[in-house]
């Protein structure tokens, strides 16, 4: 990597940390391209040279953190299915535990616009375990959305009082059978 990938790969990962700081404290669209400039020690023009808006940003961390948990589990692509066509049971458990440990995935589920990142988090699974030839995320993601299934998943997450695991996993298997299938 010469010099000039170097920096600008570094000018990213600043400008990354620094929102991932503001984001522990405050909802991603409260934060300021000035502000994250401040934070990160860069100037705006550095700002506009990676990124068109801060959405981008936003999403780039959310997909870097989904694909981050799913390299910790070592697998993407080719997840461990069941006979019934379901992605395994006890890798969605691990799954399960492993994001509900990341600080940036969960709060990305307890930020005001929840059910938007929400979306997008099942869009990031979904892109980064089917090859793209495959099906569109979005129509997962919808299938998702239409069911209500984000809405049970998202006041699981934010829940004092939540259902079993076992129900979540269970559920999850049922609709992997769905999105995982062959599609024409």
């Amino acid at each position: 990597m010469d010099r000039r990938a170097a920096r600008s790969e570094h000018s990213r990962a600043v400008l990354k940390a620094a929102f991932l700081e503001l984001f522990l404290i405050k909802e991603p669209e409260e934060i300021t391209v000035v502000e994250l400039c401040r934070k990160a020690g860069r100037n705006r023009s550095t700002f506009y040279a990676h990124y068109e808006y801060m959405d981008q940003l936003v999403r780039e961390v959310l997909r870097e953190t989904v694909e981050n948990i799913f390299i910790d589990l070592g697998s993407r692509w080719d997840l461990p299915m069941e006979k019934d066509g379901g992605i395994d049971r006890q890798y969605i458990t691990a799954y399960l535990r492993r994001f509900l440990n990341d600080p940036t995935a969960r709060r990305f589920c307890t930020c005001a616009g929840s059910a938007n990142y929400l979306t997008l988090l099942i869009r990031a699974h979904v892109d980064l375990t089917l090859p793209p030839v495959k099906v569109p995320a979005r129509y997962c993601a919808a299938y998702f959305q239409y069911a209500g299934v984000l809405n049970l998943l998202l006041e699981w997450l934010n829940s004092e009082n939540p259902v079993p695991e076992e129900t979540i996993v269970d559920l999850i298997h049922e609709f992997s059978k769905v999105m995982y299938r062959p599609w024409q």
